[in-house]
């Protein structure tokens, strides 16, 4: 016979996998035709892109391209400091045994390390170390139970939980060519050397049944400009798009996440040389949920039968926050530029810096590596220097994170550097994202069958010994009958409160 049961029907996420796999991709590079030979290579960057993911049971296919800009000392009498930007394709399958049927697969890519050479003075031999961070979430309807109506020999205990239900989730890209003018201050452009870029003041608006997303990507250009003079450059460029909804309500969370998939930035051969030409690819996520409290039936038994039924546990996250955390770094390095140069540009690689979550803090402890160009300010020839920046630093934290999932990584930095004759002054600011799930075990029953017992099998009366991890529930379910039956008997004044060694009476 069938148990009749009153059911709640949740779409939640499991908990979230993250995995991060990294692999070396070697490519060749060629200096074109109209370029002249490379004598040496001052700095090369690379970014690579991602810009489709195919995912099967057991592994995901991921096809891109990595972006160059190399600097280089040029065979070149009037010209000698030049930029070379290219791209090249490339695509490799990441084994791994978490990713299921149903699952979504967010994938970032991250430059971890970078070796390159010059075998001759066409060719650039670089080998990339990228680390790919997957996302990998599931959704999953799960059938919770209300309460069992007409059935009172059924007892059951109640939770209450606060979940983040998925009402939908919403990917698309936003892309655009755009001409971008720099300031008319600025000197024309020549050249780009390097460029630098991210995502920023990301924000969305709701208007009935839409989503106007908005942000802006900044760019920060290293140029030869008139006279051979290597100059700076910021331009920012808004972007926005329309994201269609069937269930945004005033109770609706929105959570957006941007990654850059593909980016171009060329200079316009007007006559000015003031303007660039920028393709672009950014892709989002949009998920839309309602955070309500849900009171379920945790366990249940019967006072007279045996209950049949094959749970389907699942482990679900029942909410998710996100905290940004800061640590700043003040250090001087002494005697690191040379007599006669100034510094031009600089960066900072934080992939060596690994966070990590202790008892009651987070660790921020590795290598930061600080690259710094510089230019002699007589003859314009250009030096590089990478130098290392030991990091050890740790966060408090208050927050009680036992039983959930919790992802740490580095989302921004800031960072400044400050000549003063050969010694330098650096201030960098490092953001941390914490991003925490609370994991509750559900047990998603689909149908249950009541099966006769003899209950002249159960002692009508028994004197139960309290032990470890014992409740008043467990011993009730123990010998099939109510709580409240052992609670009046024993007269127990609080109930969720018994020690080991108690003796407890039950009477059938």
């Amino acid at each position: 016979m069938s148990v009749v049961k009153n059911n709640m029907k949740l779409s939640l996420n499991k908990s979230k996998v993250v995995q991060k796999e990294d692999k070396w991709i070697e490519q060749d590079l060629i200096v074109p035709d109209n370029m002249p030979d490379a004598l040496k290579i001052i700095n090369i960057v690379s970014y690579p892109f991602v810009s489709d993911v195919e995912v099967s049971k057991g592994r995901v296919k991921i096809v891109g391209k990595i972006n160059y800009s190399i600097i280089y000392r040029a065979n070149d009498e009037k010209m000698s400091i030049r930029g070379l930007n290219s791209s090249c394709p490339y695509s490799i399958i990441l084994d791994n045994d978490k990713i299921t049927e149903g699952c979504d697969v967010l994938v970032e890519s991250n430059l971890k390390n970078i070796i390159y050479s010059l075998p001759n003075e066409r060719k650039i031999a670089v080998k990339n170390e990228i680390q790919y961070v997957l996302n990998i979430t599931k959704t999953e309807m799960i059938d919770v139970i209300k309460d069992f109506p007409n059935s009172p020999n059924i007892e059951f205990n109640k939770c209450s939980h606060s979940f983040c239900d998925i009402k939908e989730s919403k990917r698309g890209y936003i892309s655009s060519n755009e001409n971008v003018v720099i300031s008319k201050d600025s000197p024309a452009m020549y050249e780009i050397l390097k460029y630098r870029y991210k995502i920023k003041d990301t924000e969305f608006k709701e208007s009935y049944n839409k989503l106007l997303l908005k942000g802006v990507l900044e760019i920060q250009l290293l140029y030869v400009g008139e006279g051979n003079n290597i100059c700076k450059e910021k331009v920012d460029i808004a972007f926005s798009g329309m994201v269609e909804t069937e269930s945004l309500t005033d109770n609706s969370k929105v959570d957006v996440n941007y990654i850059l998939r593909d980016l171009n930035v060329h200079i316009n051969p007007d006559i000015e040389q003031k303007t660039l030409s920028v393709d672009y690819k950014i892709e989002y996520l949009v998920t839309i949920s309602e955070v309500q409290e849900v009171e379920y039936v945790e366990d249940f038994y019967s006072k007279n039968s045996d209950l049949i039924y094959q749970p389907q546990t699942v482990e679900v996250a029942s909410r998710n926050v996100d905290i940004i955390r800061e640590i700043t770094i003040n250090d001087t390095i002494s005697d690191i530029v040379p007599d006669g140069y100034k510094i031009i540009d600089y960066d900072l690689d934080t992939s060596g810096i690994m966070p990590q979550l202790l008892e009651d803090s987070i660790q921020i402890n590795g290598i930061a590596k600080l690259n710094v160009l510089m230019q002699n300010k007589e003859n314009g020839e250009v030096e590089n220097r990478n130098l290392d920046i030991m990091i050890d630093e740790s966060l408090s934290i208050e927050e009680d994170w036992k039983n959930s999932n919790v992802n740490i990584k580095i989302v921004d930095k800031k960072l400044n550097v400050i000549q003063n004759g050969k010694n330098i002054d650096i201030k960098i600011v490092v953001y941390i994202d914490v991003y925490v799930e609370n994991i509750v075990t559900i047990n998603s029953i689909d149908k249950i069958e009541e099966e006769p017992i003899n209950l002249k099998d159960i002692s009508s009366i028994s004197i139960y010994i309290v032990k470890p991890g014992d409740s008043i529930w467990k011993i009730a379910k123990k010998y099939k009958t109510s709580m409240e039956n052992i609670i009046r008997i024993n007269k127990l004044e609080n109930p969720d409160v018994i020690d080991v060694g108690d003796k407890i009476l039950v009477i059938r």
